[in-house]
Parts: structure tokens; sequence; C-alpha cells
């Protein structure tokens, strides 16, 4: 009964975490549509591309369904938040390089997959990045006195799907898919507040509502 209710666990949030990810994406890509992207942090973007098509690699590779079910349209989400930020801020030339040496250095990770002796270096280099992912946005949280672009709705979805990933991880037994929860959680949970205060703050400056989204 233990191992039937903990498979169907596994099987639930295998569903859950997917949907909630790719639902980050575009809530931050609806916010940079509708309001700008002050405040976004482009190498979080950036980094979440590469982050996504390294755990895209680690789940063929490993075997691990719910990794590929998310991050292949992740992936195409950051694309579109990137584009559309990169024009707000007017850094389109130096993103475009940076983009450019991230899809060399996902090629590089994938030639790993082929032999079995090397896979450890997807798992490497997957955790390692996922712990680093949400740091230039915290940091740009932290110092902005802007943060009209950033979605609310994007890193409170953030904060529980990093959550559930740890979980899932550690009912599948795969240490590298829980590691980065641990920074990834506390991370997100103070972006989520910082964000929050900017738009309550504005909001009550301005005498307008003040929708979270």
């Amino acid at each position: 009964m233990v191992l039937a209710t903990t498979s169907t666990l596994t099987l639930t949030l295998g569903v859950i975490a997917p949907t909630l990810s790719v639902f980050v994406g575009v809530a931050q890509a609806t916010r940079v549509v509708r309001s700008g992207a002050q405040g976004v942090s482009l190498l979080t973007w950036i980094l979440s591309m590469f982050v996504a098509s390294t755990w895209a690699i680690y789940g063929f590779a490993f075997h691990v369904p719910a990794e590929l079910y998310c991050n292949f349209p992740f992936v195409a989400i950051c694309f579109l938040v990137i584009f559309i930020a990169a024009r707000h801020q007017q850094r389109e030339r130096i993103t475009a390089w940076q983009c450019g040496g991230v899809l060399v250095a996902i090629a590089l990770v994938a030639t790993t997959g082929f032999s079995v002796h090397w896979r450890w270096i997807i798992s490497t280099v997957a955790v390692g990045s996922a712990i680093l992912i949400y740091l230039p946005q915290l940091v740009v949280s932290l110092k902005s006195k802007d943060l009209q672009g950033v979605s609310v709705v994007s890193w409170a979805t953030a904060l529980v799907t990093s959550l559930i990933w740890g979980i899932y991880g550690l009912l599948l037994h795969k240490t590298p898919v829980s590691i980065p929860s641990v920074v990834m959680v506390p991370s997100s949970l103070i972006i989520l507040i910082q964000v929050s205060r900017h738009r309550l703050n504005g909001h009550a400056l301005s005498g307008t509502p003040s929708p979270l989204n």
C-alpha cells in the first residue's frame, strides 16, 4: 500500500512539476509583453535556456520523462522572454552573442550523453547551472528600484515548482533533481517578496489598485 501510494504521488508530481515549470515562463512572457522588461534579469533567462536544455538532455540520458516534457517548451518560452527583454533593454547585440555561446555549450554537453562513461558530466552541469539560475534575478531584485517587468505570478509559481521538483527527485532517488531546490526555493522566495513589495508600494503611491501579476 505504501509503495503504491508513493508511486501514485511520484506520477502525480511528474505531471504537476513540468506543467508548473512551463507556466513560470508563460507568466513572465505575458508580463514582459504587457508591461515591458524593467527589472527582468536577462542573464537569468539566458541561464534558464541553458539549464532547460541541459535538463532535457539529462532526462533523455537518465530516463526522467518529466524533464523532457517541461524543458523543451520552456526553452521556446525562454527565447521569447529573452527576445522581448533584450529589445526593451536595448541589449540585442550582446544578448545575441551570449545566446550563441549558450548554444555552443549546450551542443558540447549533449555530446557527453552518447557515452555512458561521460554522462556524469550532464548531471554535474545540470545541477551546477540550476543552482545558479535564479541568482542574477535575485541580485537585480535586491538592487533595482524598478521591477515593473518582473511577474509576481511567475515567481510565486517558481517557488512552488522548486519545492515540487525537490520532492519529486527524492521520490525518484535522483539526487541531482533535488539538489537545486536547496538554493532555488529561498532565492525564488526572496525574489517574490521583493517584487510583491515593489508592486504594492508602487500602486500605493499612485493610488490605484495593486494587481499582483
